[in-house]
């Protein structure tokens, strides 16, 4: 029978995946450049997160999101401009909850993303001061989420921003919601 690192090479993706779920953390970086994706993400899953700035730009955005949800914080921002949304989105989401002093400069950056997801993911979690700046985007969704966390004093101005009849009652709904907002 064939031990584990005799089986790294096998030609079934299978058989692959089974040992970069078994093998040893340690030998892990002989299987990053597996031909099967499936492979790379399991890689990715479990390598030493020292090992993950080489799979940064992996061609498929499934491992690309697997390194972003694990590589050490400091080396997110080379992945806010990352092909795939949801990649970006993740990395918006690390910065926000892990990016300490410099998060809300990083988040800065991300504010005009092409991707309405990752604006989103943006407005919830940006420090509340810079949400003026994204209360025009050009999606509802994000001006929803904009108007959930604004200061309270935008918030007339926001209303008249889109004449569009469904946004007009989500935001109605928004407001309702908000305790801020809410007189004792």
């Amino acid at each position: 029978m064939k031990s584990d690192l005799e089986l790294i090479n096998d030609k079934n993706f299978w058989v692959r995946l089974n040992v970069a779920k078994r093998i040893s953390i340690e030998h892990l970086p002989r299987m990053m450049n597996d031909e099967n994706y499936y492979v790379r993400c399991e890689v990715a899953e479990r390598i030493d997160p020292n090992h993950l700035p080489k799979m940064m730009n992996d061609k498929d955005y499934s491992v690309r999101l697997q390194v972003a949800k694990r590589i050490v914080v400091e080396h997110l921002q080379k992945m806010m401009n990352d092909k795939d949304h949801w990649v970006r989105r993740e990395v918006a989401r690390r910065i926000a909850s892990e990016g300490g002093a410099f998060a809300n400069e990083h988040l800065q950056k991300m504010m005009n993303d092409k991707d309405h997801w990752v604006r989103r993911e943006v407005a919830s979690r940006i420090d509340p001061n810079h949400l003026p700046k994204m209360m025009n985007d050009k999606d509802y969704s994000v001006r929803l989420q904009v108007s959930k966390r604004i200061d309270p004093k935008f918030l007339g101005e926001m209303f008249g921003l889109d004449f569009d009849p469904e946004y007009q009652k989500e935001l109605i709904n928004v407001l309702a919601e908000r305790e801020d907002l809410r007189r004792v």
